[in-house]
């Protein structure tokens, strides 16, 4: 392997500005701000390049998995401050926009920054393993 010291995972948006009051109200993230992008600082230490792109595309898949304690209080406290939880044709969803089960009896839910980026929520065993699988 090349020798690096950090990996930073990016994704593009169509307002810097946008993005950021989203991912600073809306989740809490802390958010470095930079001439042109930005840093997102989550929990856990995972941090996101985010830079603006004109012919942004939001992608079609999920671009990262939020590992919570309890899904659905991260769905009401989502829905409190206005965002809509998605809907996919491929699983059962519950009223709430929760999947029931999901990754190893863990439940799950996705919804969309304001530039249509999915992100997913994700709880229960594999959701632990997951942490402990990346620390």
């Amino acid at each position: 392997m090349i020798s690096t010291r950090r990996g930073l995972a990016s994704f593009s948006v169509d307002d810097l500005d946008a993005a950021r009051r989203f991912y600073e109200d809306v989740l809490g993230a802390r958010v470095t701000v930079g001439e042109q992008f930005l840093v997102l600082h989550l929990d856990g230490g995972s941090a996101f390049f985010v830079y603006p792109k004109e012919d942004h595309v939001p992608a079609t898949f999920t671009i990262f998995h939020l590992a919570v304690d309890d899904v659905d209080a991260a769905v009401d406290e989502l829905e409190a401050k206005g965002v809509e939880m998605l809907r996919y044709d491929s699983f059962d969803h519950d009223e709430r926009g929760i999947v029931r089960g999901f990754m190893m009896g863990g439940d799950g839910a996705w919804f969309a920054d304001p530039a249509g980026n999915v992100i997913g929520l994700m709880d229960g065993e594999e959701a632990r393993r997951f942490d402990e699988i990346i620390t």
